[in-house]
């Protein structure tokens, strides 16, 4: 599984990478995931709208969540149920 993590999440990025996730920041590989802090992040101005996977790349908002929480929407691909 191929993640983009967005700039400023070193912590997450990091906790990632040592769990082995392959993590990066390149602006020209297809990825799975892409996780960032919707508020702060504008995505279209991330420039990777053509590295998605047309079979879906899952897009997480990092925004209060650790990293337990990220690692199950990956494994999974869904985010838990609200009920």
């Amino acid at each position: 599984m191929n993640i983009y993590v967005c700039d400023g999440l070193d912590n997450l990025k990091n906790q990632l990478s040592e769990r082995g996730y392959k993590v990066n920041n390149v602006k020209d590989a297809y990825y799975d995931a892409i996780i960032c802090n919707i508020k702060d992040t504008n995505l279209n101005a991330l420039n990777i709208v053509s590295n998605v996977r047309m079979d879906g790349t899952l897009i997480i908002d990092a925004g209060n969540k650790d990293i337990a929480d990220i690692e199950y929407i990956l494994n999974n691909r869904a985010y838990s149920s609200l009920l």
